[in-house]
């Protein structure tokens, strides 16, 4: 007995890390993430904590002798979030084994257990990146996008923008919160929002005002001026506005990696170039990565995904999101373990980390309104 549980002891870290290899591979934004080294393991602590700065010194007009004031600037805040975990795991009895004489057919049997243990999780991790790990039976679930992209449900069908209305690593997502100024040129009717009623994110302000908040794009909107509101007549001008909206508000570095859409959302973007006979160009980078179908646009990835909900599209800075895991590797096998109160070999493979993002570099596309 000691001679076929060592064997698939042994086996069990190799075969997992091919499967999580292959999970990687198969889902773009995973893959984009090991490529950029934003896949951290071995982190430890009892919290995921980092710091975001949200202020910046203010800057004096300073004439000759004049005197200068001096104080301390507090720059930063603490953003804190838990670990959350994932666990599968499965069992041979006493008599499964006695049934299965032979350590071939024994180590055969625990193949089959644990490649379909790895592929239930390795297929349900590539979806938990859009979870909301704030909702309410998410408690032990990664913070994933939607854990800091809720809006405040007041979106009106002109409005360009929803308002960002969440709370995230505990800080809030809502402009303005931490103090700070924004210009307000354009005047009642043409701001992006309308309860914001403010130039955001065009025009220009203090960083403490949406150093925490993420572009909310209503791609439904009437002030797109498409000739109509699906996304096959927006998509164009939406997509190319979240790009500016990104860029300008986080410098170059703020510029998105890639754009992932549903499939509906994508295949309307495909009838858009279509119809106006444009050349769909792959995109390199994503394409030396394995993904042929992926598409550039305006030299951003563009691309769909299973897990992606229906009729939303997501901004990605793949330089301000990590995954981080406790262990030295994605997902860890334990086991067999021989538990004598039921006779059977246990198995499982689990995973405990994280994801932690910069909420500023990120973009959300729905119909709000």
């Amino acid at each position: 007995m000691a001679e076929w549980t060592g064997v698939i002891s042994a086996t069990a870290p190799k075969y997992i890390k091919g499967a999580t290899d292959q999970t990687i591979r198969k889902r773009l934004v995973l893959a984009l993430l090991r490529e950029y080294g934003m896949i951290k393991m071995n982190e430890s602590s009892y919290q995921y904590t980092w710091q975001m700065e949200y202020s910046q010194p203010a800057v004096r007009q300073y004439g000759d002798a004049g005197d200068q004031t001096f104080s301390a600037h507090d720059a930063l805040k603490q953003a804190t979030l838990d670990w959350r975990g994932y666990t599968v795991t499965d069992r041979m009895t006493k008599k499964q084994e006695l049934m299965n004489k032979g350590i071939h057919a024994l180590v055969n049997l625990y193949d089959s257990k644990i490649k379909r243990m790895t592929k239930s999780i390795t297929d349900k991790f590539g979806g938990e990146i859009y979870i909301d790990g704030n909702a309410s039976g998410n408690e032990n679930r990664l913070h994933g996008l939607e854990s800091f992209l809720a809006d405040d449900g007041n979106t009106a069908a002109g409005d360009r923008l929803a308002k960002p209305s969440d709370t995230y690593a505990g800080l809030s997502t809502v402009p303005g919160t931490y103090g700070g100024n924004w210009t307000s040129a354009l005047g009642t009717g043409n701001y992006p929002n309308a309860t914001l009623a403010t130039d955001w994110p065009f025009g220009t302000g203090d960083t403490e005002y949406d150093f925490n908040s993420p572009k909310l794009v209503n791609w439904s909107s009437t002030a797109w001026n498409a000739g109509g509101t699906t996304f096959e007549e927006t998509c164009e001008r939406a997509l190319r506005q979240t790009t500016i909206w990104l860029t300008t508000s986080g410098g170059t570095e703020g510029r998105p990696t890639c754009y992932i859409l549903s499939s509906d959302l994508f295949g309307d973007f495909q009838n858009f170039q279509a119809a106006r006979n444009r050349i769909m160009v792959p995109h390199k980078e994503a394409q030396d990565l394995g993904f042929a179908d992926a598409l550039n646009f305006d030299g951003t990835i563009i691309k769909y995904e299973y897990d992606c909900p229906p009729g939303t599209g997501y901004g990605l800075n793949l330089h301000e999101m990590e995954l981080s895991s406790l262990d030295s590797t994605l997902f860890r096998p334990d086991g067999p373990e021989w538990d004598i109160e039921s006779k059977s070999w246990l198995f499982e493979v689990g995973f405990f980390g994280n994801m932690k993002f910069g909420p500023k570099h990120f973009a959300k596309l729905d119909n709000y309104a």
